[in-house]
């Protein structure tokens, strides 16, 4: 008599279970790692803290960052002569110049994070375009970008 494959007798059953496992959780993380890495893409070089950022990427900054869809608060106004120097506004701290492997680093973390963002988006289109459970993957891929906006509004 013979006996029924398992994933436990067969390496190769226990390897297409670990598959069909990664591509499902794959397919669900993909919108927020793409967000994540966009995102983050962008505050590596502080654009969502200038002034003149639209709203909306100040807004997703604050998400990324806090976890909260808000623009930033201002900061409460100095009380009168608080800070005050011999009768005069306080001067502005100055900036300190980066250092240029600084810089290459800020360049070397976006291009590495629009990298996984592009990375992200081709896993999707091969596990969407390839899979014969297209319709899961599907339902998949909306419940991985319906949690976290679910989630936010409770």
């Amino acid at each position: 008599m013979a006996k029924s494959k398992t994933a436990r007798s067969n390496p190769a059953l226990r390897l297409g279970l670990i598959r069909q496992l990664h591509i499902y959780l794959s397919v669900f993380v993909a919108p927020t790692l793409i967000f994540f890495a966009l995102t983050g893409a962008l505050q590596t070089f502080r654009i969502p803290d200038q002034k003149a950022a639209p709203v909306a990427l100040q807004k997703l900054a604050r998400l990324h960052k806090d976890t909260v869809f808000a623009v930033k608060p201002p900061r409460p106004k100095r009380p009168e002569g608080a800070g005050e120097r011999h009768g005069g506004e306080p001067p502005a701290p100055a900036k300190p110049q980066s250092k240029p492997s600084t810089e290459a680093l800020k360049w070397f973390f976006s291009i590495a994070s629009i990298g996984v963002a592009i990375s992200a988006l081709l896993g999707l289109w091969m596990a969407l375009a390839y899979s014969k459970r297209r319709l899961i993957l599907w339902i998949v891929l909306i419940a991985g970008m319906l949690a976290p906006v679910l989630l936010l509004a409770l």
